[in-house]
């Protein structure tokens, strides 16, 4: 597992072995994918401005879910902004997995890496059919994988939050 701790100036230092920076890489890049991806309606001709993915759904979820009109309006407002958002934040939890040795934050610099570590587990979660904290998500042998990651970035997200 990554060894996290609190350097002597209160800063955090990350560090990461080789199939855990792949891995950091693979799943960033896949969620980066997943947001900038150009038809992201159900039928784009329909309705280009509502999520397809239910994965992206779950990420982008709508402001008004009674509303579809007030929902559209407030999601061609906001979109975009959120998706760059969501987007940095992957970035830099993917250039940190990218460096060899430790990566050295402040706690400015961590909270990019929580939101994105979020936003892998709610992607993850709704592969897996995790709705709750007492779901244990689908037991497809062909989906092991992406649970043991959710788990791992599970345990990730709280051991930054506990060195913070």
């Amino acid at each position: 597992m990554a060894h996290i701790k609190t350097t002597y100036d209160g800063r955090v230092s990350a560090e990461f072995d080789p199939i855990e920076r792949d891995m950091l890489a693979q799943l960033t890049n896949e969620l980066i994918d997943l947001l900038t991806q150009a038809d992201a309606g159900p039928d784009a001709a329909a309705d280009p401005s509502l999520p397809r993915d239910p994965a992206l759904e779950r990420l982008l979820p709508d402001a008004y879910r009674d509303d579809a009109e007030s929902a559209a309006e407030f999601r061609r407002f906001t979109e975009d902004d959120l998706v760059a958002l969501k987007t940095g934040n992957a970035l830099a939890l993917a250039r940190a997995a990218a460096a060899s040795g430790p990566v050295i934050l402040d706690e400015r610099e961590v909270l990019p890496w929580l939101r994105a570590i979020t936003d892998l587990r709610l992607a993850l979660a709704t592969r897996l059919g995790i709705e709750t904290d007492e779901d244990e998500g689908s037991n497809d042998p062909e989906l092991a994988p992406a649970k043991a990651a959710y788990w791992w970035l599970g345990e990730l997200q709280e051991r930054l939050i506990r060195v913070l």
